[in-house]
C-alpha cells in the first residue's frame, strides 16, 4: 500500500479515556449518519469467532451497510485460526466484496485494529496469504481513482455499539464443526 499512503486511515480506539471513548462513538455515529445518505459510502462491520470450543471452527463474518440498510453479508469458516489469522479473514471478506461495489469510501469497523493494520502490511507473517488479496483488491480499486479511500474504525465488542454488535453476535452465534484432521494440523500430512 506504499503507493496509496493517502488513501488508508485508520482511527484507533482510547481504552485508558472516557471521554475519548465517548468522543470515538459519537464518531462512528457521526460517521453512520454521514454514510446513510451518501450512496458512495460503503460501511463494513467485521468480526469473527475466537477461542471456540475444541471441535469448532472459528467463523469470520462481515456485514455490508448502504444507506441506512444492510445490502449484503458474507460468513466463512476460517478452521481452527488464531484471533488474528480469523480477524484478519473478516477483514478480508469485507475487503474483497466492497471493492465489487460502485463505492468511492469503505469503512470498515473492527474489533482488533491490529489486524486491519496487518490487511495492509504485504510483509512476511502467518496470515500473508490474507493480506495480499486485501492489497490487490485494493490497488485495483484505488488505481486511477484518486478520491477513493478506505477507513479502519477500531469498536471494541464489550462495548456492543449497533453495527459492529450485530455482527459480533452473528459470529459467535454460528457452530460449524471442525473437521477431524484439519489443514492448521500435522495431521493433514
Amino acid at each position: 500500500m506504499n503507493n496509496f499512503p493517502d488513501h488508508v486511515s485508520f482511527h484507533p480506539y482510547d481504552h485508558s479515556n472516557g471521554c475519548t471513548r465517548k468522543l470515538q462513538f459519537n464518531a462512528l455515529d457521526q460517521l453512520c449518519h454521514e454514510a446513510s445518505s451518501d450512496p458512495s459510502t460503503l460501511v463494513v462491520a467485521t468480526d469473527a469467532s475466537i477461542i471456540p470450543p475444541r471441535n469448532m471452527q472459528a467463523v469470520s463474518v462481515a456485514h455490508f451497510w448502504r444507506l441506512e440498510k444492510q445490502v449484503s453479508s458474507s460468513k466463512a469458516p476460517a478452521e481452527r485460526a488464531t484471533a488474528l489469522d480469523a480477524k484478519l479473514f473478516a477483514i478480508r471478506l469485507g475487503v474483497v466484496k466492497t471493492t465489487s461495489f460502485d463505492v468511492k469510501r469503505i469503512v470498515i469497523i473492527t474489533d482488533y485494529l491490529t489486524a486491519a493494520r496487518r490487511a495492509v502490511d504485504t510483509s512476511v507473517y502467518s496470515g500473508q496469504a490474507h493480506s495480499l488479496t486485501i492489497v490487490q483488491a485494493l490497488r485495483d480499486f484505488f488505481i486511477n481513482h484518486p478520491d477513493r479511500s478506505i477507513h479502519f474504525w477500531d469498536c471494541p465488542s464489550k462495548a456492543q455499539w449497533s453495527l459492529h454488535f450485530l455482527v459480533h453476535k452473528d459470529a459467535t452465534s454460528i457452530k460449524i464443526a471442525a473437521e477431524c484432521h484439519p489443514a492448521t494440523s500435522l495431521d493433514v500430512l
